[in-house]
C-alpha cells in the first residue's frame, strides 16, 4: 500500500470515529439541568400577617409540672422548639439564654424540647450552663404538631393577646444586635397596630 493512501484511510477512519461519537453523544439523554429550589431565608423573622391566634399548646416544665401557652397571656413570648440532637439548636441555645438574661421580664422565652426522652434535657442544659432560659419538655411532640413545625429549630413570637406575630425557621444568634433590633421592631409594630 502506498503511504499517501494509508494516511487517507487513517483520516477517513478518524473522521468516521468522530462522527460516530457525535451521533451517539447526541442520542444519549443528557441530564436535565438542576432547577434552583426556592431559597427560604433562615435565621430571619417572617412576620405573620395578619396575626393569628397561637395554638393551644400544653407542655411540661422540667419539674414535670403541666404548663400551657395561655399561662403567658399578657406577656410577649418567644417559643423556641428545639432538641438535644439538633446541631443548629445546640449552637443557638447559649445566645437564647443570654437574650433572656438581657431582656428579663420584657420577653418570656420558652425553649421547648422536642426530645422523645426528656431525661436527656437536664444534663444538656447543665453542660451548656444555661441559667436564664425557661426550658420545657414536649416528649410526645404535641407542641410541634400544634404549631405545624417542619424542622428544628423553629421559633414563634407571640404577642400579649396570644397571637402569632412572627416566625423564624432555623437558628439565630439571638443576642446579636440585629436580631434584638428585629425583635424590637416586630414588638413595636404590633403595639402600633
Amino acid at each position: 500500500m502506498q503511504p499517501g493512501r494509508t494516511i487517507a484511510i487513517a483520516v477517513v477512519l478518524v473522521i468516521c470515529l468522530i462522527a460516530a461519537a457525535l451521533y451517539l453523544g447526541a442520542r444519549t439523554p443528557q441530564p436535565e439541568p438542576m432547577r434552583a429550589e426556592p431559597v427560604i431565608p433562615l435565621g430571619d423573622f417572617s412576620p405573620i400577617a395578619p396575626p393569628r391566634p397561637a395554638p393551644e399548646a400544653r407542655f411540661s416544665g422540667r419539674d414535670g409540672k403541666p404548663e400551657q401557652l395561655a399561662d403567658f397571656r399578657g406577656h410577649w413570648v418567644l417559643v423556641n422548639l428545639w432538641a438535644t440532637w439538633c446541631p443548629p439548636c445546640i449552637k443557638e441555645m447559649p445566645s437564647l439564654d443570654r437574650l433572656q438574661a438581657k431582656l428579663g421580664a420584657g420577653l418570656d422565652i420558652i425553649a421547648i424540647s422536642e426530645d422523645r426522652d426528656g431525661d436527656k434535657v437536664a444534663p444538656f442544659v447543665a453542660s451548656l450552663k444555661l441559667q436564664s432560659l425557661q426550658v420545657a419538655l414536649d416528649p410526645p411532640g404535641l407542641v410541634a404538631s400544634a404549631f405545624k413545625v417542619q424542622g428544628l429549630p423553629t421559633s414563634f413570637l407571640i404577642d400579649p393577646r396570644g397571637r402569632l406575630v412572627a416566625q423564624l425557621q432555623g437558628a439565630a444568634v439571638w443576642d446579636a444586635a440585629d436580631t434584638q433590633e428585629r425583635l424590637k421592631q416586630l414588638m413595636a409594630a404590633d403595639q402600633a397596630g
